[in-house]
């Protein structure tokens, strides 16, 4: 086992960091996650607390002290019976939901995970995972708390991870080893390794660290030395790292903070009716205890059957006895059993829920899950619906449409590209500028191909013949591949042919990986790299570029570069972006005119655009730069910077090849759904950590937005004066006559000025008036802050979340109703949500069926309850004034018990599980 040994952890109260030896556990802390609400030892105290903070429970125990401590005129069993049974019936409910609860947790918890101690890989259990920890982590297997990376069996301490799960993209993320441990190994990694780390905070996006090696200078660490909890591994066959992180300090966690207990909107309407209800009992008291007074002055001396008289009625004890006789006999115009009722009316309809066929996964065959079942009918009330984008509203899939090339527009179907012009027969994709800008893409990318389909085309290539081929994949810069059609060279492509039908392609980006799949569909297949040499098939040639350099996408440049040198030696600069960033680097404006006219199309079809463009490069202008950058080698972070720069002056005077359109799948029936909602009056917000243009395109797919729609930006603010001038300029845009169909955009920077700011209410005013909201690179706790503000705006709208990945866990727990999808990268949302299910389509029928009927139902059940309940009141009152007000019951005590708790409570139970006012059908329409 590994060793364990109690130490503090120290923290710096000036820098507030905390140091971790590595290989050293820390006892103290473990790595359990909790969604579950009770324990145990604690579920009955917790549990009755929260029970007898309603009303009417709070009022039903009054009464039972009152008929327990006074003479009654009824038996205190009809008190004590039915408030008993009703708190143990919901107490069962709540804690068989907490125990499924208590169930997923333990599944997370007791999962194998495998850590490292003295060089030895050791299975444990997840939950023991401490700071100090070494734990390997296989390829496609989650993180299971956060990590400094310190090995990888990636080349060069590379490790590629997805973190779909942590802020919604898709993209593979590269982590690197800290250089001095490039090749090291968990047997022989240096001792006595110290991570200052600080203290837990929960943005995803910052980190920093340092690293102290024995021998070696301190290395600084950074985000990209951090393996998240929720990421995956991928393109890596395992990777090692010391936790740093652990259960609730991880990142995740934080971003994940439980909101409290959820209390259905129905229940302050019961509540307020109870309310009534209690004014009317307490009128009828008094009333009857004047009466009473009146009528036994009246009558003094004449009842000498009724015992003994009471020397002075109106002393305190008499008061208070006649008081409470009247409250024993009246207090059942309160409908004792309604609770309970409504719980097992809860409980069958969560039940419901998970039975009905259409709320089922076709594939497979999985059903819906109400998490709780206090929510029901909230689903019918939801007035502002939050949703996440990416697996949520898409099927986190890129599929390439089609792209334009020297102004002609080319489809792709069925594998094949297709004139628009001419659909007839497909064009010949080796026509010199097709082929030109599908090798483009082809290279201009950073796209890998999986180690274990180049470990399988190597050994596949290794039995061939022509064994020199495998030289290929060892070149050397200088070397050069030779495109001659001898018989051993096709021997050699018909093999590879047989081997790159079906390559894993892992991308930085969704949109390059399907412009390279499409590239190999076509006919120019990208088989990998070696070192800094691509390799390329296409036709029956095979092709090596020499890639010099990558000039990387950032968000402010919207672009990414490559620069490669050919068999015949020229040098390329090939590039490809948002075309706001490509247009002013070309120098034709006429066939700027024509690709963009085209990206203008494609767009209104809701697709995803890039423009691409290239130059070539003289060996003497790319020699000069290369040369004046070594001279800066060696020297500041600065000088780096501007070596970089240098490579950028080489973006210029290029040539515009065409552009690409990607369509970012939506899920089936997102646009019909959004329109229904709409219709029926539910606002959607679509909260997403991509960026705006990502959301924008998806937005546009889905129909959340419109092109038509005015919109309003409130984007790129970083100062006070700058948001107020933003916010101004909405303001007078609605001020005008014709301002609806208003679209509001807003990301994460903005909306950090203006969350816990006294601006905020004015953007909650700005936000409800507009047709769409879409808020874009957000952080979880933003999202989470989002649906608090508008959760507690002054209109009080009933809110809903829904997302698939654990970065939408706060958001979800936050809004009045959560819905939680069970997403590919993982079940967090849907195991932390209320209601889950497989399909972002499915919450049609949640809230305009379900909903509807539930709050319908539920209605119906309370009126039934106040009216029985009022008859029954009436009686005992109409029978005191034949009775003298003497505070005689008419009804057996077993009756009155019998009455709320059976034979009433079940005929409207039955009605409330069974009522459909109007079909399925006609709501859903």
């Amino acid at each position: 086992m590994i060793q364990v040994r109690k130490w503090s952890n120290k923290v710096s109260a000036v820098s507030e960091t905390r140091q971790i030896v590595v290989g050293m556990v820390d006892a103290t802390k473990n790595n359990k996650i909790k969604t579950s609400k009770y324990s145990l030892l604690l579920f009955i105290p917790k549990n009755l607390t929260e029970q007898f903070r309603r009303i009417v429970n709070f009022y039903f125990l009054i009464v039972t002290v009152i008929a327990i401590v006074i003479d009654s005129p009824v038996s205190p069993f009809t008190s004590i019976a039915p408030l008993s049974f009703m708190v143990f019936v919901t107490a069962v409910k709540q804690g068989y939901e907490d125990w499924l609860r208590h169930k997923a947790d333990n599944k997370v918890n007791n999962k194998i995970v495998e850590i490292v101690h003295k060089g030895v890989i050791q299975e444990v259990k997840n939950s023991t995972i401490a700071p100090g920890t070494l734990v390997r982590v296989k390829r496609g297997r989650e993180v299971p708390a956060d990590l400094v990376l310190l090995c990888s069996a990636g080349e060069k301490g590379k490790c590629f991870v997805t973190t779909a799960n942590l802020d919604g993209e898709t993209n593979l993320k590269t982590l690197r080893v800290p250089a001095p441990l490039v090749g090291y190994t968990a047997d022989i990694l240096p001792q006595n390794m110290r991570i200052e780390v600080p203290n837990p905070v929960a943005d995803l996006y910052t980190f920093y660290g340092r690293l102290d090696i024995p021998g070696f200078d301190n290395k600084v660490l950074s985000t990209d030395h951090l393996m998240l909890r929720g990421s995956r591994v991928k393109n890596t066959e395992w990777a090692i790292g010391c936790a740093v992180y652990t259960g609730e300090e991880t990142k995740l966690a934080l971003n994940s903070k439980y909101s409290g207990n959820k209390f259905s909107s129905s229940e302050s309407a019961v509540n307020s009716s109870l309310v009534v209800y209690i004014i009317v009992l307490l009128a009828a008291m008094i009333l009857s205890f004047v009466a009473k007074y009146i009528i036994d002055k009246r009558n003094k001396g004449r009842n000498v059957y009724l015992g003994e008289e009471t020397s002075n009625p109106l002393s305190a004890s008499s008061v208070i006895q006649d008081l409470f006789s009247f409250l024993l006999l009246y207090y059942y115009i309160i409908p004792m059993s309604l609770y309970v009722t409504i719980e097992l009316y809860k409980f069958i309809g969560a039940l419901f829920i998970g039975w009905d066929q259409e709320l089922r996964c076709e594939v497979t065959g999985r059903p819906a899950i109400a998490n709780t079942s206090d929510l029901n009918e909230d689903l019918g009330q939801v007035e502002v619906l939050f949703s996440d984008k990416t697996g949520t509203l898409t099927k986190n899939l890129m599929v390439f449409k089609a792209c334009s090339v020297n102004g002609q527009i080319y489809e792709e179907r069925e594998s094949k590209l297709y004139d628009t012009e001419r659909f007839d027969e497909p064009v010949d994709i080796f026509q010199t500028d097709i082929k030109f800008f599908f090798t483009i893409l082809a290279l201009c990318h950073s796209v890998q191909v999986s180690s274990e389909d180049m470990k399988r085309l190597s050994a596949k290539l290794s039995s061939s013949p022509n064994l020199q081929i495998l030289k290929i994949f060892k070149r050397t810069k200088q070397s050069k591949v030779s495109n001659d059609d001898s018989a051993e060279d096709k021997t050699w492509i018909n093999n590879i042919s047989e081997n790159t039908n079906s390559l894993d392609y892992q991308g930085s980006s969704p949109d390059e990986k399907a412009l390279v799949e499409a590239a190999d569909r076509v006919g120019v297949t990208f088989l990998g790299e070696e070192g800094n040499n691509l390799l390329l098939r296409v036709s029956d040639a095979t092709e090596m570029y020499e890639r010099l350099q990558i000039i990387e996408f950032t968000s402010e440049r919207k672009r990414m570069s490559v620069i490669v040198k050919d068999k015949d030696g020229k040098i390329w600069l090939f590039c490809k972006g948002a075309e706001s960033s490509i247009y002013p680097l070309c120098k034709d404006s006429t066939s700027i005119g024509e690709v963009d006219k085209d990206i203008n199309y494609f767009a209104s079809k809701g697709l995803r655009t890039l423009a691409v463009a290239y130059r070539e490069i003289s060996q003497e202008e790319y020699d000069k730069v290369s040369n004046s950058i070594k001279e800066l080698e060696g020297t500041s972070a600065a000088a780096l910077q501007q070596a970089t720069q240098q490579f950028r002056s080489l973006e210029a005077d290029l040539i515009l090849a065409g552009a690409t359109a990607v369509e970012d799948c939506l899920q089936d029936g997102v646009a019909d759904t959004l329109a229904a909602l709409r219709a029926a009056g539910v606002r959607t917000w679509v909260l997403t950590g991509d960026k705006i243009e990502t959301a924008i395109n998806v937005a546009q797919s889905c129909s959340h937005i419109s092109e038509n729609d005015k919109r309003l930006f409130l984007v790129g603010i970083n100062n006070e004066e700058s948001l107020q001038a933003s916010l101004d300029i909405c303001n007078r845009t609605l001020e005008e006559p014709s301002y609806k169909d208003l679209t509001l955009i807003v990301d994460g920077t903005s909306m950090s000025w203006i969350l816990d700011t006294p601006v905020d209410k004015v953007f909650v005013d700005i936000s409800l008036k507009c047709k769409a909201v879409l808020c874009c690179r957000l952080s979880p706790i933003q999202k989470a802050k989002i649906v608090k503000l508008i959760k507690n705006s002054r209109e009080r709208p009933i809110t809903a979340a829904i997302g698939d990945g654990a970065n939408d866990i706060s958001m979800i727990q936050e809004a009045h109703v959560g819905f939680g999808l069970f997403g590919k990268e993982g079940h967090q949302a849907a195991r932390s949500a209320d209601f889950a299910f497989t399909k972002f389509a499915m919450v049609k029928k949640m809230l305009l069926v379900m909903g509807h009927w539930y709050y319908q139902r539920l209605a119906t059940l309370v009126h039934y309850f106040f009216y029985k309940n009022l008859v029954l009141g009436i009686l005992m009152l109409l029978f005191q004034t034949d009775s003298a007000f003497s505070t005689q019951s008419i009804f057996d005590s077993l009756y009155l018990t019998f009455y709320n708790l059976f034979f009433t409570s079940v005929p409207c139970l039955l009605l409330s599980v069974t009522d459909q006012r109007w079909p399925a059908k006609l709501l859903m329409k």
